[in-house]
């Protein structure tokens, strides 16, 4: 018994050892490697008093489990870059894939020394780098009146640097100003008070004219892109200083571009702006100039930022209508429109990245109207029909007459006229004719709508005003969509005409 019992013991035992036999090693579990940041350069740099550009790199590993970075990891994540120093200009993030932080130390005209850190994270992973600046060697203290300009001043190549024979500020309103000052692209600058007492300067680029920038205490050198004269202004908070166009006041100053950013601008015949950027600023929707004047061959194309982000056009040569979807595209031909001399105009732009951008030219006053749906149902009781047409902005619904039997569901070609019983279609059914104009409803008081039969699709145009003169105007050509709106209002589908 005891021997059968041993035999029933070890069975199991060899059973496992017969399956071990058959069946191949396990595949040991891939080895997870966590995300990793490494410093790859100093973790300590330091600068002379005047200043200069450093650059920090470093090297991120994402998680993965093969020892290689997991390819669904996408290269849109940013390291974050942290530096309070006003005297050290760095970006506030960089990619991860592309490892290196530029940065821009200004220069230290104080007599001391000076450190801060510049600290880099991503997620939880984080490094930091010291940076260190010594001072300007300490000189002869200056005798007041003689030796440095009294108040704020500009100080710069210009006068060789020469406290005694800066460019003198005066002030005028918010602002400290000085008027018809030149300056040449290699000229280079910063505002002082007293000699050195106080000093703001710039970010370490090149300045455009006609922007508004931070002052910063003891920032960089100030420069600018486009050699010209100008008025320069340093608000009385010290925060902002302008460089403008000679004759131009910071009021007219704009944001400056931030990476990436998309600016847009009419360039061309525009009375007033001939051969300069009138600014194309966004109202939502559109990019939007109104009450313009066209001049000379009346064209113009759009630019952007200034011309450098590129230079749009119209598709062919050909003379554009007003109030027309006109189609821009990028390096196209000068954009001429059938303007009137002496009348004003609106211009919006729509910008599509896919590169279907268009354009409007419109009267003084008047919105594009840019049709996103058509619908409608018949109304077999009354002989009559209702459509039904909508945009962002503006929704409409009208009910109107035939005048005639109406055949198989199509609405027969014509004009048919909004509350005019003297012609021969009118407005049917009030309460059902009416529009939506950005929100507020209303009545439709007076207008046509003139209906053709075109390759087997309805070719509408309608042009009608509200009580409040809002004016309707829109063309539009395509087949009718079924919409139950409309049965429930006891109708039945509008068929689309026969080819």
């Amino acid at each position: 018994m005891k021997k059968l019992f041993y035999l029933f013991m070890a069975l199991p035992m060899l059973i496992v050892a017969c399956n071990k036999e058959k069946n191949p090693a396990p595949t040991p579990e891939p080895e997870i490697n966590e995300a990793s940041l490494t410093l790859t350069s100093a973790s300590e740099m330091s600068f002379d008093a005047e200043g200069g550009e450093g650059t920090i790199t470093f090297e991120y590993i994402a998680k993965n489990w093969d020892g290689v970075n997991n390819p669904s990891v996408t290269p849109t994540e940013e390291l974050t870059i942290e530096c309070e120093a006003a005297w050290i200009e760095a970006p506030s993030s960089v990619n991860i894939y592309a490892p290196a932080i530029n940065f821009t130390v200004a220069e230290n005209e104080t007599e001391e020394s000076r450190e801060a850190v510049i600290k880099a994270t991503i997620d939880e992973l984080s490094f930091e780098v010291i940076v260190k600046q010594t001072a300007t060697e300490a000189g002869e203290e200056p005798t007041p009146g003689d030796e440095f300009v009294e108040g704020w001043a500009i100080n710069g190549t210009m006068n060789n640097w020469a406290k005694k024979d800066a460019t003198a500020m005066t002030e005028e309103g918010d602002f400290f100003v000085v008027k018809g000052f030149e300056l040449a692209v290699e000229d280079n600058f910063n505002f002082i008070y007293n000699g050195s007492e106080m000093n703001r300067g710039g970010n370490g680029k090149a300045a455009d004219p006609n922007f508004v920038y931070e002052a910063k205490s003891w920032g960089s050198n100030i420069s600018v892109s486009v050699a010209g004269t100008y008025d320069i202004y340093l608000s009385a908070d010290l925060e902002h200083y302008y460089i403008m166009t000679e004759g131009t006041n910071p009021a007219d100053a704009e944001q400056p571009l931030k990476p990436g950013e998309k600016r847009w601008s009419l360039y061309g015949d525009i009375k007033g702006y001939e051969n300069q950027d009138i600014a194309l600023p966004s109202d939502t929707r559109y990019f939007a100039v109104k009450g313009v004047e066209f001049s000379g061959d009346m064209s113009f194309v759009i630019r952007c930022n200034n011309g450098d982000g590129g230079v749009y056009g119209a598709t062919s040569t050909d003379v554009q209508g007003v109030e027309t979807a006109i189609a821009v595209v990028l390096d196209g031909e000068e954009i001429k429109v059938a303007a009137e001399e002496g009348k004003k105009y609106d211009i919006y732009f729509s910008y599509n990245s896919t590169g279907a951008s268009s354009l409007w030219v419109m009267p003084e006053g008047q919105y594009p109207v840019v049709w996103k749906l058509v619908s409608g149902g018949f109304m077999q009781s009354y002989q009559n029909f209702v459509c039904y047409f909508i945009t962002q902005d503006i929704e409409l619904v009208v009910d109107f007459s035939a005048g005639v039997a109406i055949e198989n569901n199509v609405i027969p070609e014509g004009t048919y006229y909004v509350l005019d019983t003297e012609n021969t279609g009118f407005c049917f059914d009030l309460p059902y004719c009416q529009a939506k104009v950005r929100g507020f409803e209303t009545m439709l008081m007076d207008g046509t709508m003139t209906v053709a039969h075109k390759e087997g699709l309805y070719d509408i145009s309608i042009d009608m005003r509200t009580p409040q003169l809002d004016i309707i105007k829109m063309h539009w050509c395509g087949e009718f969509d079924y919409d139950p709106f409309f049965t429930n209002m006891g109708g039945s589908p509008i068929n689309n005409p026969a080819n």
